[in-house]
């Protein structure tokens, strides 16, 4: 598994670094309108991959559905718990992880909050959450009221992030890895991750 228990970090941190999943969602928008002041949108090959990333994003989580154990170890949550998710619209892999994630906060709305935290904006966040060294997104940090993070999850579902490791090192190129990743996306149909998540919900109770 690719998650880790963190030390407590000062309060206030994570919240002043972040944003509500709504102004991400708004921001997401308008870079995929052209909107955007952001100059790394001006890219046109940036600018059509996160066009693509807001498309699969609307479908996958169309089709995501709740297994009942998830859906019941987070129903059942009563300490106040924020989900910080560390990523950028042009990430691909989190086209198909906010969306589970949003719905896991909404199970359980008055406990579980989930916002977002610009990667490229908070870099001091970000390298104390690397993945074997790399900047790794989306970075999931599961944390309670007092921002003491319980436990983290990412940047990939755990089966997945196994298979990306043997195709490098087989030699995939970027496209190749690209394709197969959202090829078992779409298989998995979110499965995995709940799996995971069961889990690191098990490891807090």
């Amino acid at each position: 598994m690719v998650m880790l228990k963190h030390n407590h970090i000062p309060m206030g941190i994570l919240r002043e670094h972040s944003v509500s999943y709504e102004t991400y969602l708004q921001d997401f928008k308008s870079i995929v309108e052209g909107k955007s002041e952001k100059t790394f949108y001006d890219s046109p090959y940036w600018l059509g991959y996160t066009r693509a990333n807001y498309e699969r994003m609307q479908r996958f989580g169309s089709r995501f559905r709740l297994n009942k154990k998830l859906y019941n170890l987070l129903i059942c949550l009563e300490q106040n718990l924020t989900i910080y998710c560390i990523t950028e619209p042009w990430c691909g892999d989190a086209a198909f992880v906010l969306p589970a994630l949003e719905c896991f906060a909404e199970v359980n709305s008055g406990v579980i909050e989930l916002r977002i935290i610009y990667r490229d904006a908070s870099p001091e966040i970000m390298n104390n959450h690397l993945t074997n060294g790399a900047r790794a997104i989306p970075k999931v940090l599961l944390a309670d009221e007092n921002e003491e993070v319980l436990w983290t999850w990412g940047p990939r579902p755990s089966t997945l992030q196994r298979l990306v490791r043997e195709w490098l090192s087989e030699g995939a190129t970027k496209k190749e890895k690209l394709k197969k990743t959202t090829q078992w996306y779409l298989r998995d149909q979110g499965e995995t991750i709940q799996i995971d998540w069961i889990e690191g919900i098990q490891s807090i109770k």
